[in-house]
Order: C-alpha cells, then structure tokens, then sequence
C-alpha cells in the first residue's frame, strides 16, 4: 500500500510539473546535418524543449523500451531501495525462449540463475540484456503479457500519448512503438525515482558472483562515455542505446556543462554509411547537439518586469486620463544568444473602456509573444499606478453624453410640443374668455334694474 500511494504521488507531482509548463518549443536551425529521425532537446533546468523534429512521430523505440521497465521494477522498491540489494529473482523458460535466435542483446544471464535485482537493473540498462528485462517482467507482474499492460498504464499515467509496449526489452513487435517527446517525458519522470541516474548513467558495474558466474564488470553500451572512442564528449552521461533494423540507431542521453543541463532523445538514424560501414549515427547526432547546445543557448531575460509596454486611456480618472501597463511578470527562458531578442514578435491586446478607479496590478491587457510562428508565451499586463475617481469629470461626462443623445433630443421633442400645446390652450382660453365677457356687456342695459327696484 505504502508503495502503490508514494508512486501516486511521484507521478501526481511529475504530471504537475509537466503542466505548469507555459513555454512553447521553439525550435532554431543548428546549421548543420543531422541523422536522426526524430529529436528532442530538453533543458532539465528551465523544463524547455530547445529543439525539435518529428518530436510525435511513431516509431520504433528498440532497447529504449528498458527504461519504462527500469521504471516499473523501481516504483515496486520505492519504499526500501535498498533491498535491491537483497531480493534475488530468476526466470524459466517463458524469460528466455522467445529470445532464442533473434540476435538479442544479453547479460548472459542463465535460466534459472539468481541474481540480485539490483543486478538485473544494471544488467538491463548497461548491458542493454533482454533476459533481464523479461526476468524483471515475470517477477513483477507474474507474466510478461501483463507486465506489458502495467507499461501501458504507465506510459497513460505519464501522458506518453502516443506510445504502445508489447514487451519489456523492446524487440520488434507489432504494435510497439513510442516517440522522441514520449522517451523524454518517462525519461524526467524516471530521474525522480531514487537510483534510476545512478544505475542509467554508470559507465561500468561490477556483477556479484552466482552460480553461475564469478563477479564480472560490465560497461554501458555508450561510447560516448569512453575516451578513446572514436565518439567520445566528456560532458554526456548514459542513459541508453537501442538498435534494431527495423529502428536504426536510437539513443537517450544526458549532458552537464556549465551550469546547463540537457536531456536528448534521438531516434531512427542509419546503421551504415554508404559504404556499408557500421557507424554510430546517433552518437554523432548527440554530440553535434550538445556542443551546439552548450555554445550558442543560455538563459536570457527577454521581457523585463519593469518595462513600459503601452498606455491605456481611463475614463473619470482623477487628474489623469490614461495608466501605462507593464508585464504581470518578466519572461525568461533558454534562448539562442545569436538571435536578438527584439526579434519577438509582440502582439498587443488592451481592455477597452477602462473606467477609474483603477487599481495598481489590476490586469488591463496582455501580450502574446511569438518566434518563427510559434507562441511562446502570453502575459498579463498590469497597471503600474492606481488612478482615482474624479466625481466632477464624471458628472460632466454624463452630461455631455445626455446632451448628445437620442434620449436628450426625444425629451427636448416632446418638451417642445409640449410648450407648444400648453401655448396653443392659453391663447384658446384666452379668447373664450374675452369673447364671453364680450357677450355680457353687451347683454347688460344700463338703468334696467333701477326701474325693478322701484316697480316692487
């Protein structure tokens, strides 16, 4: 229990990781050949990819396989890493039969030999030995049919999407195939786990005596870690090699140099020259990257936090009419120092009609950055000062606005005609009233009444 929660969490946080990741791939022209199929540079430091192609092609991973199953049998002594060292494990025929007659890589472990796990781990990542892997297989899931599922569930977890394992050691089979960006993404993952880089990035390994074999080394299937290789570069560190005819020449490996570290996966480079000579392609490929790499990237400040980006107008502001933004954040990543960084392709989007009070930090805005068509990242623009209410400005705004509209000429139009009836009933009322006094004076006789007087 213990183990299957601790694993949960590695990869909860792991997958966290990989999310918080806003930064897209720019990828910039290394000027020169490369071999390989597909690539994938990744700066471990700042969680980059650097360079790219064919990062999501499909293809077939060889022995690069091992490293999920390194991963499985590492997750299972997550709680006791130690007893790596004390478990032993052997398989039978099922771990062995279907090697026969493939020309498949091994440790020459036997059938029915144990050896510690810690061994077999070592076994399978130097030596590159296909025994290993299924021993490891039917130990941890009881078949190696089911072993391939818990890689899959892996592979889910991680979100390796388009990857699919049919076995632990990477024969060619049908069905199985991952991708340049996928390796790299188990890859990360994997270094989390304690004794991954450790077993992954030893150049030699002394194997404990057996039954079967007296103590033995072993030596990494690398040659780049070798000097006196003809592809020796004394900054890479392991990690794995795989070759197969149907894959060409595959390669993961690590690579330290001031203060920068990277990760590369390389897939599908030629197994011979045109001469029909074995050559390392993939090795070539790796070391070309890496001095690229470490000559011409480093991490460079690209927007500044502090800086100007534009002025946004404000309505009833309080002495002022506008507050000028700038970046929420500053921006920085691992940049090409041979390409200016005014060369950022800045597309500007402000929020419109901005009525006071404005607060300072309040976003107003953002700003997508872009290079060479691809989105880079986009950033909130803040407002760098707080900008009052102005009641004055606003009641004559509201004036001015009222003056203007439909709503001030329809009560201007119905004030008028109003007026113009009111009017119109006074002069009418007025000449009712003169033409009725009119009629009464000329009713009236003058002495008429006396005589009624003097009648009664």
């Amino acid at each position: 229990m213990h183990k299957k929660l601790l694993c949960a969490i590695i990869t909860a946080v792991f997958a966290a990781i990989m999310l918080v990741q806003p930064l897209g791939a720019i990828s910039f022209d290394p000027g020169f050949d490369i071999w390989s199929e597909a690539v994938y540079l990744y700066n471990l430091d700042t969680h980059e990819a650097v360079f790219t192609r064919n990062p999501d092609e499909r293809l077939t991973p060889a022995s690069l396989t091992k490293i999920m199953t390194c991963v499985l049998v590492l997750e299972q002594f997550s709680d006791d890493i130690s007893a790596l060292s004390t478990t032993y494990w052997s398989g039978g025929y099922e771990c062995f039969d279907e090697l026969y007659l493939t020309g498949a890589s091994t440790a020459d472990i036997r059938n029915g030999e144990k050896v510690s796990v810690k061994d077999l781990l070592y076994a399978l990542m130097l030596r590159s030995a296909c025994e290993a892997a299924n021993i490891l297989a039917v130990n941890v899931a009881g078949s190696l049919s089911g072993f391939a599922d818990m890689m899959n569930l892996k592979a889910k977890q991680l979100g390796m999407e388009n990857t699919h394992y049919t076995n632990a050691h990477g024969l060619f089979w049908q069905d199985h195939y991952s991708t340049a960006h996928d390796i790299a993404i188990l890859i990360e993952y994997a270094m989390s786990l304690p004794m991954f880089t450790e077993i992954a990035c030893s150049a030699t390994y002394e194997m404990a005596e057996t039954s079967y074999h007296e103590a033995r080394t072993i030596s990494h299937t690398n040659s780049m870690m070798f000097k006196g290789s003809d592809y020796y570069y004394e900054y890479v560190k392991g990690l794995k090699t795989g070759t197969l005819d149907e894959s060409g020449r595959c390669l993961a490996s690590l690579a330290y140099k001031d203060g920068y570290s990277y990760l590369l996966v390389t897939l599908n480079a030629p197994q011979y020259d045109e001469n029909g000579n074995s050559v390392m392609y993939n090795m070539i490929d790796h070391k070309n990257i890496y001095e690229w790499a470490f000559s011409s990237f480093e991490y460079t400040t690209l927007i500044a936090g502090t800086e100007e980006i534009a002025e946004v107008p404000v309505e009833y502001g309080e002495g002022v009419d506008y507050v000028i933004v700038r970046p929420a954040e500053e921006f920085s990543r691992i940049w090409n120092k041979n390409v200016p960084a005014d060369s950022l392709h800045r597309v500007i989007d402000l929020k419109p009609n901005v009525i006071a009070p404005v607060k300072q930090g309040e976003v107003l805005g953002s700003m997508e950055l872009s290079y060479g068509g691809e989105t880079m990242a986009v950033i909130d623009l803040v407002a760098t000062a707080n900008v009052a209410r102005s009641e004055q400005k606003e009641l004559l705004a509201v004036a001015q606005s009222f003056i203007g509209s439909e709503d001030f000429f329809n009560a201007a139009k119905y004030s008028a005609a109003f007026f113009l009836v009111y009017t119109i009933l006074i002069i009418i009322l007025k000449i009712v009233i003169h033409r009725s006094n009119k009629k009464r004076a000329k009713q009236y006789t003058p002495g008429q009444g006396k005589r009624n007087v003097d009648k009664w």
